[in-house]
């Protein structure tokens, strides 16, 4: 890649040097979009979505063995969940503006689907997928640099078990929670997403959170509570 100034300038080449491609297209294309114009669901972001989350996982692992080499097991897997969760990633694509090349139905324009966590971490998944095919691991290598592993610096010990958080908030006040599945369903790429509805014994509060198991969903379940208690940002 060559020499570019600002990290926004160099993520910007790096997005245009495929912006002109099909699978480009693709990985910004929602299924409400083909639903509506007639287009085979197989022409949306779904397949490359599935790809690109394997690809982050490997290079996330590698870079989690590389970059904290003194952590255990434990504490390694702790770093990787922070950074390849739903909020981290979509919180990303809005920052670098990924959402602007989003193709969506109407209906899901009206439901704001470009500010959905859930599609914005879609898209980046998608878009590595397609850097991947186009450009191969060197370009991933440096988005992720750009983007993810730069994100994370400073902020390997941030509180991310918000269940345990939320438990020990409410055991002080002699309360409990419970999680409770709602529903699951299930992707055309045979990928399952779980709404979970955290709640309390005292029926001070409840929040559904929404994840690709059941424990990411609990996690941020419980994450909304503590933000509505003032205990996290």
């Amino acid at each position: 890649m060559k020499l570019i100034s600002s990290k926004f300038d160099k993520i910007f080449y790096i997005i245009n040097s495929v912006k002109k491609t099909k699978l480009f297209e693709k990985a910004f294309t929602h299924t409400s979009y083909c639903h509506q114009n007639n287009i085979s669901i197989n022409n949306s972001y779904e397949n490359l979505e599935l790809l690109g989350d394997s690809i982050l996982n490997f290079h996330t692992s590698y870079y989690v063995f590389n970059y904290f080499p003194d952590y255990n097991e434990g504490q390694m897997s702790k770093v990787k969940q922070l950074m390849v969760q739903e909020s981290t990633l979509a919180e990303i694509s809005k920052q670098i503006g990924l959402a602007n090349f989003l193709k969506l139905g109407i209906g899901e324009i009206k439901n704001r689907g470009n500010e959905k966590k859930s599609i914005l971490a879609d898209i980046y998944e998608s878009f590595l997928a397609v850097l991947f095919l186009i450009k191969g691991n060197s370009f991933v290598n440096d988005f992720l640099y750009l983007t993810l592993f730069t994100w994370i610096q400073g902020k390997e010990n941030l509180t991310w078990d918000y269940k345990s958080k939320l438990q020990e908030y409410c055991q002080s006040y002699k309360n409990s929670v419970t999680y409770q599945l709602k529903k699951s369903k299930m992707k055309n790429n045979n990928k399952h997403w779980f709404v979970v509805e955290v709640k309390d014994k005292l029926k001070t509060f409840s929040a559904l959170g929404t994840g690709k198991n059941i424990k990411s969903a609990e996690q941020l379940a419980a994450s909304k509570i503590l933000k509505k208690l003032n205990i996290i940002n």
